[in-house]
């Protein structure tokens, strides 16, 4: 098959949504190579992809005018997408071109999340207007609609009146940097890189209101626990939450390094992420991958991807998360159990069963 991508994300994305499209498109690449793999990239890759994957290959629209990339990605695209014999159109981040329809290319939509619609306080009302019509005019005219989560189908059954048995559930995978066993030695070298402390809990994630970051420190700094925060501030954080704490207690570096921040995971004692709602949650299964404790929350997608091995409490209620933390901080035996159970549930998320998944449903489409 020759699979076709708008694959903007996967050069110029270094998160999130560029995460995801990486992780799929190598997973498929690595036990499906009998593809052909086509990402359609409108300008110069701010991020290296693909060289390594035979099967890969990007190709960029012929002009250098940035005026027409977004009318490339989409109106353009579906008839470059013809011209070059792909067989199958999968729009990565809920968006289609437009045309693939009356060019008889089949189309699989990836849906995240809709906290554009369920949280409209966080967004703009002209993105949430652009970001709900895109979706809508997407969906329309997919062949296959994918959610990440079961939390996502049934948002689209909700908010789009999507009928939910329209909607197939294929989870994501991670980086498999985080699978891989790490030395002490390693470990220590990015602990000291970064000057961690030798214990610590972790949360990843951009320090915001939806997130519950502030509730992570503060809960941390009231129960003594070092912990190490990594994500993007925003101006709430700094402004409200960052002035109370304790610098010793709470630490923010930057990490941009996959490698590096694979280490960190495994140099953590405890994962903790009570976000009051996410289409997945990768963070969490980066956590369980690299045999680490999880503290979450009992709401949206969450518990579907932290499994029965890990703690869920409810964001609202503070002493939860505070009575689990200290549970788990002080107690091995709690800690080796939930790590046990964590990582044997984190095998359905292996890059081989999810590649598996996707392989079904594009041949499930000729």
């Amino acid at each position: 098959m020759r699979i076709g991508y708008e694959a903007k994300r996967v050069f110029h994305n270094r998160s999130g949504l560029g995460n995801f499209s990486r992780n799929l498109i190598r997973s498929l690449a690595t036990y499906h190579p009998e593809n052909e793999y086509y990402l359609y990239n409108p300008k110069k890759a701010k991020i290296a992809f693909g060289q390594e994957l035979d099967s890969v290959k990007e190709l960029r629209p012929s002009f250098k005018n940035p005026l027409f990339v977004n009318l490339w990605r989409q109106r353009l695209l579906s008839e470059r997408a013809q011209k070059d014999g792909v067989q199958i159109f999968h729009g990565l981040s809920q968006e289609l071109p437009a045309g693939l329809q009356k060019r008889n290319i089949p189309s699989v939509l990836s849906v995240h999340d809709l906290i554009f619609i369920r949280k409209p306080e966080l967004y703009k009302a002209i993105d949430r207007k652009i970001y709900t019509r895109k979706l809508k005019s997407a969906c329309r005219q997919a062949s296959a609609i994918v959610a990440i989560s079961e939390q996502t189908r049934q948002d689209l059954q909700e908010f789009l009146d999507i009928s939910a048995d329209k909607v197939k559930v294929i989870y994501q995978g991670c980086n498999p940097l985080y699978w891989e066993e790490k030395k002490p030695g390693e470990i220590q070298t990015v602990r000291t890189t970064y000057q961690l402390p030798e214990s610590y809990a972790l949360f990843v994630g951009t320090l915001e209101k939806r997130k519950n970051a502030a509730l992570v420190a503060q809960t941390a700094q009231k129960l003594g626990i070092p912990t190490v925060m990594i994500g993007r501030p925003t101006r709430q954080w700094l402004k409200e939450v960052a002035p109370g704490l304790n610098p010793n207690l709470i630490l923010t570096p930057t990490v941009t390094d996959n490698e590096h921040l694979a280490a960190i995971y495994r140099g953590a004692k405890l994962f903790v992420y009570p976000s009051s709602f996410e289409g997945f949650g990768i963070p969490v299964l980066e956590a369980l991958v690299s045999k680490v404790p999880v503290i979450t929350s009992n709401l949206s997608s969450l518990p579907e991807v932290a499994g029965p091995s890990s703690i869920l409490i409810d964001p609202d209620t503070p002493e939860e998360l505070e009575e689990a933390m200290n549970r788990v901080w002080n107690s091995e035996e709690l800690s080796q159990q939930m790590i046990k159970s964590g990582y044997t549930f984190a095998q359905h998320f292996k890059d081989d069963v999810i590649a598996r998944q996707w392989q079904n449903l594009y041949s499930s489409l000729l």
